[in-house]
């Protein structure tokens, strides 16, 4: 019994081990410096959003996207361009910040 007990034990360790170096193998050895995010919010249309609140950036096919919601609950989503370093509106969902 004792035995059973210490050969799970140790198989289940390695298990773990085996587990968390296979995770960083996986994760990239360099991240970029500041993200791109925190660059292309440094160009967000302050005078266009004063007063909605930002819910947040998130990337999709190497493009940066930001919401915003309104008193309202409704949500403003816009898309950064890196070549001109700007914002466009690409959707208005009525109550989209709203769970």
């Amino acid at each position: 019994m004792v035995s059973t007990l210490v050969n799970l034990t140790n198989w289940k360790s390695t298990l773990i081990i085996s587990g968390i170096l296979f995770v960083i193998a996986c994760a990239p050895m360099e991240e970029e410096y500041p993200p791109k995010w925190v660059v292309a919010s440094q160009y967000l249309p302050r005078e266009k959003l004063q007063g909605l609140q930002s819910a947040g950036f998130f990337t999709m096919n190497d493009s940066i996207y930001s919401h915003h919601c309104d008193k309202h609950g409704n949500m403003i989503r816009l898309k950064y361009n890196e070549e001109k370093k700007s914002w466009k509106q690409i959707k208005y969902e009525t109550l989209g910040c709203v769970e």
